[in-house]
């Protein structure tokens, strides 16, 4: 039997696809995040199912949205009645290594030690459970509560340099192995080495048009208070820090040998807004928190692809089970993306469900939200028009027939997985609404 391929999953914190010059940024550099995306499977339109830390990680880890493992805030624990990504693998003979920022073993939301029954079945775990707000000086422990070690210099070098420990000692080994590093960056308050930063100085960094030059980023427990470009120069230099810190573990996986048999996922939570509309954050159902990067490197891949396919976090653990020869997930809530990494299927068109504080429902092309966790529809946006959802067509009669389609996918959805009856709209029989022909 062919020997299942290692598995590394580089999971960003808070970095947005729209700020990444693969998906079209005129201004952040990050060359090794091109070259990797020139010999992988760029998903093209990536949407996280939860736009906010807890909520994603937890389905990450168990393929489950967020109303299925009771995941709904930041700050909870991950239940140990769900199998995880570890628990699939270490029964397949995997070494499961988790390093970085965790966020999932429930309060205190604080820098602290992660006992090992709140991690979720990873083998091997150096991490913390949440919020370095410093990136200078933050503390991370491995086995003893008592005995963390300080990471030297910037926290993105120093996870990097723990993760390329972690591969050395995993090219020698005898199992195959899961590695999950778990990276801060880019997460505000940002604070990039000055070489990071530099190059974003003195530069128009509010070319989109729902940029608010007026916006102001404030937040005195992280003593940050500033405008909307330096928040921009700071949070594009922590890209292109982080952009560095992944080129090296790109450089190692080849120098190792591991390269030929190694999937590598890079993908991130959510996104940022940056100062569009005059927010900042995430938690939101827009663009810039909504979609995110996803680029998979298949083992022995060497040319780039490009899908538009809707791919969403519950389709990652089906595509590592699959990968890695383990038995499909029972009830699985998305599927496998194997076809799509490989090139072997065309990219139909898709409904993605995002679920935080509202619902949302979208395509490749179009995009229907609630007002909060009810069903009663918001916002509708034509986001292949309108990428950055400066009009809303929810009243529009021409699009009638598109925000009754979408709302009844979105119940469909909600009855099933949230697990009560839903009450949208008016149904309309299904023979007198038909899709667009741009969304089939």
């Amino acid at each position: 039997m062919e020997s299942p391929p290692n598995i590394l999953i580089v999971l960003c914190d808070q970095l947005g696809a729209r700020w990444l010059p693969l998906h079209g940024h005129p201004i952040v550099t990050a060359p090794h995040l091109d070259r990797f995306a020139n010999e992988s499977t760029v998903f093209q339109r990536a949407i996280t199912t939860s736009p906010v830390c807890t909520p994603y990680r937890g389905c990450l880890l168990s393929g489950r949205y967020p109303s299925q493992t009771g995941l709904l805030e930041n700050g909870q624990a991950y239940p140990a009645s769900v199998k995880s990504i570890a628990d699939h693998l270490n029964g397949r003979g995997y070494a499961s290594h988790y390093v970085g920022k965790w966020h999932l073993s429930g309060p205190p939301q604080q820098n602290r030690w992660v006992p090992p029954d709140k991690r979720a079945g990873f083998q091997n775990f150096i991490g913390w459970e949440s919020h370095h707000v410093d990136h200078y000086g933050g503390l991370i422990w491995e086995d003893d509560p008592e005995d963390p070690v300080e990471m030297k210099g910037h926290e993105t070098d120093a996870l990097t340099d723990i993760a390329l420990a972690q591969l050395s000692k995993a090219a020698s080994a005898p199992e195959p192995f899961l590695l999950m590093l778990s990276y801060q960056a880019p997460h505000p308050p940002c604070s990039p080495p000055e070489r990071y930063r530099a190059p974003y100085e003195r530069r128009d960094l509010l070319r989109e048009p729902n940029a608010d030059a007026s916006a102001w980023f404030k937040m005195d427990s992280w003593n940050a208070d500033y405008d909307i470009e330096t928040f921009r120069q700071l949070y594009f230099g922590e890209i292109s820090h982080l952009d560095a810190a992944f080129g090296r573990l790109l450089m190692a996986l080849d120098e190792t040998g591991l390269r030929e048999n190694t999937l590598v996922i890079f993908t991130s939570d959510h996104g940022e807004m940056a100062g569009a509309r005059g927010l900042f954050g995430k938690g939101l159902m827009y663009e810039e928190a909504l979609h995110v990067p996803l680029i998979i490197r298949a083992p022995g891949q060497w040319s780039g692809l490009r899908t538009d396919f809707t791919a969403t976090t519950v389709d990652l653990l089906p595509t590592i089970l699959d990968y890695a020869g383990c038995a499909p997930q029972e009830n699985a809530a998305g599927i496998s993306l194997r076809p799509y990494i490989e090139g072997k299927t065309s990219a139909k068109d898709r409904v993605a469900i995002s679920e935080y504080r509202n619902f949302c429902a979208t395509t490749r092309n179009w995009k229907l939200f609630t007002r909060g966790r009810s069903l009663e529809p918001a916002a509708l946006y034509n986001i292949a028009d309108d990428p950055y959802e400066m009009i809303n067509l929810i009243d529009d009669p021409a699009c009638a027939d598109l925000r009754l389609l979408l709302g009844r996918e979105l119940a469909r959805w909600h009855q099933r997985v949230v697990g009560h009856e839903a009450n949208m709209m008016s149904a309309i029989p299904e023979s007198e609404a038909r899709w667009p022909q741009a969304n089939t």
